[in-house]
């Protein structure tokens, strides 16, 4: 297939490259015109504008930080829908609130595109590995006309229901995560404190019942003095719109604020939003009074 790809940052530059070793033909762009280097000399076209993108494709794929820049991207006068032809397909695998994803949606379909809402899990592994999970909200028939496209980025892909769902889930999915994380890092401090050895900790709780994805990944990252490719602003973004959607829903969270309010504090108390949202568990080490450079 003919695909445009929107957005090659630490997520979105692995996709695109599986999408060109998959067989389809790649048309790129993005704000930092050296992103598309290295796609460009594995055989990928670069786009000026997204429009221009637009115009070589039947199927337009984007990864973005935030909801402002999907609006420019997708709905600007250089965007996307003014230069994809009728018929063809949007899909977005940013996280947005679902509201937001429905609203493109309709205008999508006024202009007689396919629009469809695809978040993912699996971070920048599972990106680079062509593993991810993928959520899929918005007309089952298209799914399946693009799913040989989306199956070169992910071993599951999942249709959710209607326009906005995929984003529902991956909520929902972000903010269990997040809690997961915020009980590791005390769950980690705490046995630290206590003189555990972390190696030996994670190996005792991955058969256990405290085991999650993210305390595995996150520790065995902290251990190993790596990086999970995601940022505090993303974390908090995330947790933010998981927040409103519990509320728009009417279910009374009590933990998720609570994590999200957290997270917001490790953020405003160094200016961290760019680092790692993983660096909190440095800082709770360091908040429990534990010298983190024995610890790696």
């Amino acid at each position: 297939m003919k695909v445009g790809f929107v957005g090659l940052g630490n997520m979105g530059n692995p996709m695109a490259t599986n999408i060109l070793k998959s067989g389809h033909e790649l048309a790129i762009h993005d704000v930092q015109r050296e992103r598309g280097y290295g796609l460009e000399a594995a055989g990928a076209t670069w786009a000026d504008t997204p429009k221009a993108l637009a115009g070589q494709a039947e199927i337009v794929m984007v990864s973005l930080p935030h909801m402002q820049a999907v609006e420019e991207v997708a709905l600007g006068h250089e965007g996307v829908f003014a230069g994809l032809a009728v018929g063809s397909t949007y899909v977005d695998t940013s996280t947005n609130a679902p509201s937001f994803m429905r609203h493109i949606a309709q205008i999508g379909e006024r202009r007689g595109l396919h629009v469809l809402d695809a978040p993912i899990s699996g971070g920048v592994f599972g990106a680079q590995d062509a593993t991810l999970t993928v959520f899929v909200g918005g007309n089952q028939s298209c799914l399946e006309s693009v799913r040989p496209v989306l199956e070169s980025i992910g071993e599951n892909i999942f249709y959710m229901g209607p326009s906005g769902s995929g984003n529902v889930v991956k909520l929902i999915n972000n903010l269990m995560m997040f809690v997961n994380f915020l009980g590791a890092c005390e769950g980690i401090s705490m046995g630290a404190k206590a003189g555990i050895d972390l190696q030996r900790f994670l190996e005792v709780i991955a058969p256990s019942m405290g085991q999650s994805k993210m305390f595995e990944r996150a520790i065995s990252l902290f251990l190993s003095c790596g990086e999970i490719g995601s940022t505090t602003d993303l974390a908090v973004k995330d947790m933010t719109l998981g927040v409103e959607l519990g509320r728009e829903l009417g279910v009374p969270l009590e933990v998720g604020p609570l994590v999200r309010d957290m997270i917001c504090r490790f953020r405003e108390e160094g200016d961290r939003g760019s680092v790692e949202f993983t660096d909190m568990i440095q800082d709770f080490l360091l908040r429990s009074g534990v010298e983190v450079s024995n610890m790696q």
